[in-house]
């Protein structure tokens, strides 16, 4: 799933006395510039050092239950699940809120199978087919939160259409893999408490004020994330923790604490 995604920037030029706003792509990951071709990692070599943290160097598609990875993944879950069992002090009805793919849901075996070359069509057979595994510890901390009183939610940018199998491979509809996690609390407005990401016509008033500045107003990850966080908090819930595998799912506020699951397979912006 590994995507680079074009971002533009306004740059200002003088035209006739005037200022002319010229449009310059710039790619969205910032990094530094190799001077010579033995600073570049070869992208063989780092496939496969992959494939050897997540416990699987043949490229199975099943990670290593004892893997690296599953023994990270299980430490964030871990501390995610002590902090949640501390006494709340906050106020409102306490929540947690996750993403879905590599938060959640491992996608590793997709990975495998596209050569970590993700495609929309290729992606939607494994997301329609609901193939993916949870996050190794990731049930556990979601259970224990239900017992705790947590209000859970689910927060991915998955399109509206891809909903409905998003639900049956995290919870349990008989089909595919079912990963055995907490239904979503439903909210007092109707909405079920996954979140997926609609087209931007159909966006809600506050994704539409929020990514109004935006690129044809087309929420960036960030302003899609931060936003649905502050509309779940203005319905009188307080997320306590925030866990993703990516920084711009974390980043905008709107959540007492962050939680970093690892994923060295893609970046999203």
């Amino acid at each position: 799933m590994l995507v680079v995604v074009a971002a533009i920037v306004g740059s200002l030029t003088l035209v006739g006395g005037g200022i002319a706003i010229a449009d310059t792509p710039e790619p969205s990951i910032k990094t530094r510039t190799p001077r010579t071709e033995s600073g570049v990692p070869n992208i063989d070599v780092v496939r496969q050092q992959i494939k050897n943290y997540y416990g699987d160097p043949l490229g199975t598609g099943t990670f290593g239950a004892s893997s690296n990875y599953a023994k990270e993944a299980t430490k964030v879950a871990a501390a995610g699940t002590k902090y949640l069992g501390q006494p709340y002090r906050g106020r409102g009805h306490k929540a947690i809120l996750m993403d879905v793919d590599d938060t959640t849901l491992n996608t590793w075996n997709y990975e495998i199978a596209v050569n970590f070359a993700f495609t929309p069509a290729s992606n939607a057979e494994f997301v329609l087919g609901q193939k993916f595994p949870a996050v190794p510890g990731m049930v556990n901390l979601a259970k224990a939160a239900e017992r705790h009183g947590y209000a859970i939610f689910y927060l991915t940018g998955r399109g509206t259409a891809q909903e409905a199998a998003t639900l049956g491979n995290l919870t349990a509809d008989g089909t595919g893999v079912d990963a055995g996690y907490p239904k979503p609390t439903p909210l007092g407005n109707g909405e079920d408490g996954l979140f997926t990401k609609p087209a931007v016509a159909d966006y809600p008033d506050y994704l539409k004020k929020a990514c109004a500045n935006d690129p044809k107003g087309t929420c960036t990850t960030i302003h899609y994330k931060s936003a649905t966080r502050a509309h779940i908090e203005s319905l009188g819930f307080d997320i306590v923790a925030n866990f993703g595998d990516q920084w711009s799912d974390l980043k905008g506020g709107y959540a007492n604490r962050t939680f970093k699951l690892p994923n060295p397979t893609y970046f999203l912006p």
